[in-house]
This record gives C-alpha cells, sequence and structure tokens, in this order.
C-alpha cells in the first residue's frame, strides 16, 4: 500500500511540474517582441538624449532593420533585424552639402554602412542608402514622423517596402 501511495504522489508531482511546461513549436510558438527591451524613445531636438526611431530595409528577401537613433549630431544606433537579433552602431551627421554617416554591426555578422541625408533636422528625419557585408542594398529611414513617412496615401498602415510584399510596421 505504501509503494501504491508513493507512485501516486509521484504521478501527481511529475503532472504538475508538466504543467508548467511551455512547448515550442518552430513558427508557431508566441515570442517575446524583442523592441519591448528598448529604452523609451522621445525626440528633443538639440539635445544629447534626443531619440527617434530608425528603420532600414536589407536587401530585398524581407530582412529589416527596427530600432532607434540616439543622440543630436553624433550618437549610437541600438535595435533588431526582424528575426530578433540585436543590433548596434553609430552614426554622425553631416553637414548642408555632406551626407551623414552610420554603420551597425548586428550578432549574426551582419555589418551595415550607409549615408543619408538630412530632411528635416528637428523631427530627425532621414533617408539614406548603402551596402551590408554580403553586398545587400540598404535603404534607411528615421525620424519622429517615419511611420507616417511609410504610410502610403491609400492606407492607415506604415509599411516597409524590403521584400516582395510590403512589410507592416507599427
Amino acid at each position: 500500500m505504501r509503494h501504491v501511495a508513493s507512485c501516486v504522489s509521484i504521478l501527481f508531482l511529475c503532472q504538475a511540474a508538466m504543467a508548467n511546461e511551455t512547448l515550442n513549436l518552430d513558427g508557431l510558438s508566441p515570442r517575446a517582441d524583442p523592441k519591448a527591451s528598448l529604452p523609451v524613445c522621445e525626440n528633443t531636438p538639440y539635445d544629447k538624449s534626443n531619440c527617434v526611431r530608425a528603420l532600414a530595409c536589407i536587401g530585398s528577401d524581407g530582412v529589416y532593420f527596427d530600432g532607434q537613433a540616439h543622440g543630436w549630431d553624433t550618437g549610437i544606433l541600438i535595435g533588431f533585424l526582424d528575426d530578433g537579433t540585436p543590433c548596434n552602431g553609430e552614426w554622425v551627421a553631416g553637414g548642408p552639402q555632406t551626407p551623414g554617416r552610420a554603420s551597425m554591426i548586428c550578432e549574426n555578422g551582419v555589418e551595415a554602412n550607409v549615408l543619408y541625408h538630412t530632411l528635416n533636422n528637428e523631427s530627425g528625419t532621414v533617408i539614406g542608402s548603402g551596402l551590408d557585408n554580403q553586398g545587400r542594398e540598404i535603404t534607411a529611414w528615421s525620424g519622429e514622423k517615419v511611420l507616417q513617412f511609410l504610410t502610403g496615401p491609400d492606407d492607415d498602415t506604415p509599411v516597409l517596402p524590403c521584400g516582395p510584399a510590403p512589410i507592416p510596421i507599427s
């Protein structure tokens, strides 16, 4: 009888432990949004604490960067590729006749270099282009109103033109 009670106890303990397990199926399990780990981003013109959204298409197969540009005149880039790979880099503003420069390295080995032109200094709005270390073309945007810039006239949803189909972003 003591043996049966021990087996029943073990069975209940195993059942409770298994109930706390999470089943992960590739492509089917929800994953945490890596952008949730980024700091609060607020446009503060002419201040080193300035922060604006930064987005970039890397190639034409749907790969993109979503992150933030921090600083004024010079600063850092932080964010993630669409698959959650962390990336960081730096940027330096250009002058009235010279482009700004940005470079970024991601944990999966992707390195990117972009030259950009400022469209609106106070809102941090820039558009740029460049290449990554795999030879893929990059188009980059940043600014307080970058989502409005990427929203078409006939739609309310901003999209990144990074592949065969537009990629909705928010």
